[in-house]
């Protein structure tokens, strides 16, 4: 059987325990009365019949008195024969007994029964002393052997007494059968309201039943529809089912299957409802500190702009990055950085301020929204600078790692806001460029947002977009800046990049490099500068006057610090044919710093592809002599803030000198760039400087002017 079909069985079971039983009580009540009717019935014929036969009886046995009578007189007086005699005496006879058996019959009816066995058997004898002297009669006139007048008239004396009592029976039976009649109808009429009355009680009974067995149903049914309604409301907690538990365990058959439906439902629920929470939270928390993330934190951001517009108040928002993070990290390891934003997200949640929502919207970047500061501007400005200098006290604490003690410095960004109409974006976008403006002026700063600084923001953005679009266009050029020796003769060249942009033209190094540099984009910039370089080395083969030139790239950190980057200058080598030892790579001290030992690998893999080093810029940066030792340089360059006031300020003179002296103790070479005037290359070459770059021997030019240069006299020292 179907679920359904057993499900509607409980529907109709209250119903057929009312109809079923009530038309079987209906069906016996109908007999009884029926039997009950037919047994009234038949005692009213049956009385009905013996009246009429009483009634008859007199009429039929006066006309056979009267006939008897006639006959006698007559045999007196015509004389019959004796066969009519006979004959007539013999009909006579057979009428008596036939009134005779009919009186026996009224004898032993119940109705004559009922009213006095004495009358019935009186009306025998009467009716037998009746018949013998009749009988007598009829003998003595047949045989003619007396006067048959003397039995006549004691048959009529019997006669009439029999008339008489039959009479009297007859009024007495009348009256009994009417007694009769009426106790048959009394007893019917109450057999028939015992017969509805007991009907009515059953009915009850059954109806109570009924109703209980419904109350039973509904109980459990309303268990279920609780429990189905429950289920389907989705933001309600999801009920324990200990009734449903319950039903299950008691029943069988379609309701246990409905109630094990149900918990098997509600357990998939709870396990879509558990799954939902943990989608909700990986896309609107941070798993890390468990605060909101970036995707949250704009709705609340949203949220917070409608109730400014709607209370005419302002609100703030402000965005917080810790300084220099990555030093955690790559001091201690990522856990150790993770236990730190931990804490900083722990530091900031315990901060008690009504309307205020903390997020984490990057790696080491926080966020804090504050509603309804106040109506005025300068007001909300400044509890909301207050309210940054409260979170910089509070997360420049000193925090505990590993068993010592570690400080952080951040920076504070913030923004106001009071109108819906504003963009969530924008906000953020602005409280981020106040961020990178506070890390200007040094750590722990504060700074509001300033639209000029947005602009620049702006115009940089889109000076990002135009340098990937130069990348893919090939807008890029290198021009050359000769590099000379101490008698001025050119030795090689220093490849400068150059950016022909389409609309602003000529862009200087120090405008992209430094954005190429941030976005990551000096990577692909310097592949392009590698193989461009060795193209030219190619091209400067063929003539005499150049093929000895040595050409210098210059290598950002992050390229050099890519996996593939000796296969990289290796596959630039070789898909141009450029000699390898007249390539040489100019490293910053920013490049080697950090992975030391990887670093040294890494150009001693360079050095046997034939390649030379130069350290550029040198004395500028941090970096140890231990490690500059161990390094595998080829030449030094004396950066050009030293030269540049070499014949005014005498520190730089000394840290000229000094750079010079060590490079001969590492036996390096030793190159000075922005060499301008004839007395800076006087006062190098006096102390023994090896090689010279700069404005007083050649700009930066095209391929093609520097290969003229070249030929081209050396100028004269003196």
């Amino acid at each position: 059987m179907k679920s359904t079909q057993s499900l509607l069985m409980v529907f109709l079971l209250p119903i057929l325990m009312v109809v079923l039983p009530a038309l079987l009580l209906l069906s016996i009540s109908m007999k009884v009365l029926e039997e009950k009717s037919l047994q009234s019935n038949l005692l009213q014929s049956n009385d009905l019949d013996t009246l009429v036969q009483m009634a008859t009886f007199d009429r039929q046995l006066s006309d056979l008195h009267q006939r008897i009578t006639n006959l006698l007189i007559d045999t007196e007086e015509t004389q019959l024969s004796a066969t009519q005699r006979y004959s007539s005496y013999s009909q006579i006879a057979q009428e008596l007994t036939q009134i005779g058996q009919r009186v026996d019959s009224l004898a032993s009816s119940p109705l004559l029964i009922d009213l006095s066995q004495d009358s019935a058997a009186a009306l025998q004898r009467t009716f037998l002393q009746y018949q013998r002297f009749v009988s007598m009669a009829n003998e003595s006139a047949a045989r003619e052997l007396g006067d048959p007048s003397l039995f006549l008239k004691e048959a009529q004396t019997h006669f009439n007494t029999f008339t008489l009592f039959s009479q009297q029976i007859f009024e007495a039976l009348t009256l009994r059968a009417r007694e009769r009649h009426s106790l048959s109808f009394d007893a019917l009429a109450r057999s028939h309201d015992t017969t509805l009355w007991l009907g009515i009680a059953m009915m009850g009974v059954l109806i109570s039943a009924a109703f209980f067995a419904s109350w039973r149903i509904n109980k459990r049914l309303m268990v279920v529809g609780d429990a189905i309604l429950s289920l389907s409301k989705r933001r309600q907690p999801l009920p324990d089912f200990h009734s449903i538990e319950k039903l299950r365990q008691k029943h069988s058959g379609p309701l246990k299957r409905i109630t094990s439906a149900l918990i098997t439902l509600r357990d998939a629920e709870q396990q879509r409802r558990e799954a939902e929470q943990k989608i909700h939270r990986l896309a609107y928390y941070d798993t890390l500190t468990e605060l909101p993330n970036w995707r949250l934190m704009k709705e609340h951001l949203q949220h917070s702009l409608e109730i400014s517009h709607q209370n005419t108040s302002y609100g703030a928002l402000i965005y917080i990055d810790v300084d220099d993070f990555k030093r955690i990290n790559d001091g201690n390891g990522h856990s150790a950085g993770d236990i730190i934003l931990r804490h900083i997200a722990k530091r900031l949640s315990d901060i008690n301020h009504d309307g205020c929502t903390i997020g984490r919207v990057s790696g080491d970047e926080f966020c804090i929204i504050i509603d309804g500061l106040a109506s005025e501007q300068l007001e909300a400005a400044e509890k909301a600078e207050l309210f940054a200098e409260k979170v910089r006290h509070l997360l420049t604490q000193p925090y505990c790692l590993n068993g010592n003690y570690c400080f952080l410095s951040l920076t504070q960004g913030l923004v106001l806001f009071n109108s819906s109409d504003q963009s969530v974006d924008n906000l953020f976008q602005y409280a981020n460029a106040a961020v990178h403006i506070a890390k200007q002026t040094g750590t722990n700063a504060i700074r509001f947002y300033d639209p000029a600084v947005q602009a620049e923001l702006e115009a940089r953005t889109e000076l990002e977009r135009d340098l990937r679009l130069a990348i893919e266009r090939d807008e890029f050029v290198l021009v050359y800046q000769m590099q000379v020796d101490n008698t001025g003769r050119p030795i090689g060249a220093e490849a400068l990049i150059r950016w022909q942009h389409p609309t602003q033209g000529m862009v200087s190094p120090g405008v992209f490099i430094p954005l190429a540099e941030e976005t990551g984009l000096i990577v692909q910039i310097g592949t392009w500068v590698l193989h461009a370089a060795c193209k030219q080395l190619v091209a400067w083969q063929a003539f005499e006057h150049t093929k000895e030139l040595v050409l210098a790239v210059n290598v950002s950190a992050k390229q050099f610090q890519q996996p593939n980057f000796v296969e990289e200058v290796s596959n630039a080598l070789e898909a141009s044919g450029a000699p390898s030892h007249k390539l040489k790579l100019e490293l910053t001290e920013s490049s080697v710093i950090g992975k030391i030992e990887e670093t040294i690998a890494r150009m001693h893999q360079l050095k046997a592809l034939g390649i030379s080093f130069a350290m550029d810029d040198f004395g500028t940066g941090y970096s140890s002599l231990q490690y500059l030792k161990r390094l595998p340089l080829d030449q030094i360059k004396i950066d050009q803030s030293f030269v540049r006031d070499l014949d005014q300020d005498s520190d730089d003179r000394t840290i000229v000198q000094t750079i010079i002296a060590m490079g001969r103790a590492l036996n390096l070479n030793v190159i000075a760039e922005g060499v301008e005037t004839r007395e800076h290359w006087r006062y190098l070459n006096q102390h023994q400087c090896h090689a010279y770059q700069g404005y007083y021997f050649c700009k930066p030019v095209a391929a093609e002017e520097m290969a003229g240069l070249c030929l081209a006299p050396p100028p004269a020292l003196a």
